[in-house]
Parts: structure tokens; sequence; C-alpha cells
């Protein structure tokens, strides 16, 4: 398993959080992975807070010094998170694209869908499955 420090767990986290807002739906499934991903970073529950307290953008910066083996296993997080809940939704797509550009990570989502064989997904422009 790739290893990350405490605040390079803290700006995964808020990343995924945002991507489970993008919507506007949070979805059970989503937030099972995210308390899944708490407990394999060994997150306590008052390091929820720590995360939503976390400025975006300051995650943005120390994901931007990831190494790249980080960089594609946070890219993969990111893909799962999309897909959870069946819905590829415009704004979660636009989020990963932004993280992808800024902070120059070279993994295709694409590969990850083709990977997990997602062949039901459902493609949404709206805040409305």
């Amino acid at each position: 398993m790739v290893e990350y420090t405490y605040q390079q767990k803290i700006a995964i986290m808020r990343i995924l959080l945002d991507i489970i807002h993008a919507d506007g739906i949070i979805d059970a499934r989503e937030t099972f992975f995210f308390n899944k991903m708490k407990e394999i970073y060994n997150l306590k529950v008052e390091d929820y807070n720590v995360v939503k307290k976390k400025n975006s953008l300051l995650a943005l910066s120390q994901i931007k010094c990831f190494d790249n083996e980080q960089k594609e296993c946070f890219a993969k997080l990111m893909s799962r998170m999309i897909v959870i809940d069946e819905d590829v939704n415009v704004n979660e797509m636009n989020i990963y694209n932004i993280v992808c550009e800024f902070c120059h990570i070279n993994f295709d989502f694409n590969e990850y869908v083709e990977e997990e064989n997602m062949s039901n997904l459902t493609f949404s422009c709206s805040n409305n499955k």
C-alpha cells in the first residue's frame, strides 16, 4: 500500500469529500467508501472535522507534491469515488480533471472504468440523477 503522511491523508479526504458533494446527491455507497478510506488511513472521528475545515486549494497544493506512485493511487481513489454510485456526473468529472491538470497527474479516468468493467454507468449533467 502507498504510504501518506497525516496531512496528505487529510488532503486526499478533502478532495474525495468534494467529489461526494459535487452532484448534490450524497449516495450511501459514497459515504460507505469515504468511511472505509478513513478506516484504511487510520483516521479518527475527530479527524473528519479537520477534513471538513481543510481548504480544497491547499489540499491541491499538497497533492501536487505527491510522488508519481502516490498520484496514481490518488487518481484511482478519485475514479472509484466517481463511479461508486454508478453515475458519472459532469461536476465530479470537472473536479477530477482540474485536480489532474493542476497536480500533473497523468492517469486517464477511462483506464479505471475499463479496469473495473463498469458497463452499467449512467452519465448525468445536472444535480439530479
